[in-house]
């Protein structure tokens, strides 16, 4: 099977400490044929405070050209980023993508709005105290989210559930209240020839991702990918066993990689 992991970070990232040399040696380990780095871009911090509009691709340069040919025929090597609230200022954006070396833009949500106050969804979502903080955090969420698919600077949506990674799971909050607004979204992204991921998140969140999988796959949806969100080299890869058997089950065909942006198609079970 040709396996590829299409989410993780390296050290180019604030909150990793691992070398592209491990990560691409776990994925090795793993099986995998091919990675693609994806490291952070955050319009925002945790606080909710401005960080730079240009992107500098020097770090993630130079580290990716060092390793790209080291694997020949057993790893291939592929350049992303992750553009978290790219909403901010999508024309800054645009211009820092135009890299004649980039395969692939994750765009992220992983801070409230501006109107909200901007701070990290991990944050806030900690400080809820009741089940209508959890719902107007995924409220402002869905705003952002039909922002994001209006915007040019990203080739899959990550993470879509990523608010209920950290809302209190005693809440029992899910996407469903929202689920007509993401039926749109999704329709967007269909529209536009743009896909979504299947994010693992180190293992942990599989069989949460079932229902908003199914919505996209009835809607039509079949770009697809697969990404572990690793930080370390211990979660590259991390339970893509259950998440093909679940894409098998939901009638995915295919997975796909990326070359200059433009999505290349495999099939999910050879």
């Amino acid at each position: 099977m040709y396996l590829s992991d299409y989410h993780l970070h390296t050290r180019c990232s604030s909150d990793s400490q691992a070398t592209l040399t491990q990560q691409a040696e776990a994925a090795l380990a793993a099986g995998l044929r091919e990675i693609c780095v994806t490291d952070h871009w955050n319009l925002l911090d945790q606080a909710g405070n401005r960080l730079p509009t240009v992107y500098s691709w020097e770090a993630s340069l130079k580290q990716w050209k060092k390793l790209r040919s080291r694997w020949p025929g057993a790893l291939e090597l592929r350049l992303g980023v992750e553009v978290g609230n790219g909403v901010l200022d999508p024309a800054a954006v645009d211009a820092s993508l135009e890299l004649p070396e980039l395969d692939f833009v994750i765009g992220s949500l992983h801070s409230q709005s501006a109107a909200a106050g901007g701070r990290g969804i991990f944050t806030v979502a900690h400080e809820c105290t009741t089940k209508e903080d959890g719902a107007a955090i995924l409220d402002d969420y869905m705003d952002m989210l039909e922002e994001l698919v209006q915007t040019r600077g990203w080739d899959v949506l990550g993470h879509v559930i990523y608010p209920l990674r950290y809302i209190p799971e005693e809440y029992g909050l899910d996407l469903r209240p929202w689920w007509d607004r993401l039926a749109e979204v999704f329709r967007t992204v269909i529209a536009q020839g743009k896909g979504i991921e299947l994010n693992t998140t180190c293992g942990t969140t599989v069989s949460q991702w079932r229902d908003v999988l199914a919505l996209y796959r009835d809607l039509g949806g079949e770009v697809l990918t697969l990404g572990s969100d690793a930080h370390h080299s211990r979660f590259i890869a991390a339970a893509f066993p259950q998440a093909l058997e679940l894409l098998q089950s939901l009638g995915f065909r295919w997975l796909c990689v990326y070359r200059s942006r433009t999505p290349l198609f495999y099939k999910a079970d050879s």
